[in-house]
């Protein structure tokens, strides 16, 4: 296992915990995994892996950014996706994200039915359709009114299938 494998999987550990303990992801391990998996891919790679983990790093914080601004994720699950495509690189990251994403949604359906929040839920998505018409941000927590979700932890695991499917199925 090479380094940046192990800080790869030390990353999303340790944010995966603090996400679900404390619903928060840290800056003292995100800035880390961005400055060592910049570094790291430059190192073992040369400029090819510079670049890659600086599109993952951008693609990262792009692919949630606008998520943020809205407010359907926090501002540590942004930053843990850029640091993760620091780490893993740009196809690696899109794809691990739409996993986790899959797996975030599938949470959130078993959360609606257990919680019996359809009809709150309904409103929330017919605020999303008045949004989109009235061009102001929705209200993006369909579940539960704002209950806070531990998006990195989805994220984590979506990112984490990625890696087996690259290392063990193809």
């Amino acid at each position: 296992m090479s380094l940046l494998t192990a800080l790869f999987f030390l990353y999303i550990a340790v944010s995966s915990f603090t996400d679900l303990k404390y619903r928060k992801v840290y800056n003292v391990v995100t800035l880390p995994a961005v400055v060592l998996g910049i570094g790291f891919n430059f190192l073992y790679f040369g400029l090819p892996g510079l670049k890659n983990s600086i599109f993952g790093l951008l693609a990262g914080f792009l692919i949630l950014f606008i998520f943020f601004v809205w407010g359907g994720v926090g501002p540590g699950d942004v930053k843990f996706l850029a640091g993760a495509g620091a780490l893993t690189g740009l196809e690696t990251l899109v794809t691990g994200a739409l996993y986790g994403a899959i797996i975030a949604g599938l949470y959130v359906t078993v959360f609606i039915i257990v919680k019996k929040d359809f009809k709150k839920t309904f409103d929330r998505l017919c605020g999303l359709f008045r949004a989109a018409y009235l061009r102001q941000p929705p209200d993006m927590n369909l579940a539960s009114g704002g209950a806070k979700h531990p998006y990195a932890l989805f994220l984590s695991i979506g990112l984490l299938l990625r890696w087996i499917e690259i290392n063990y199925w193809i």
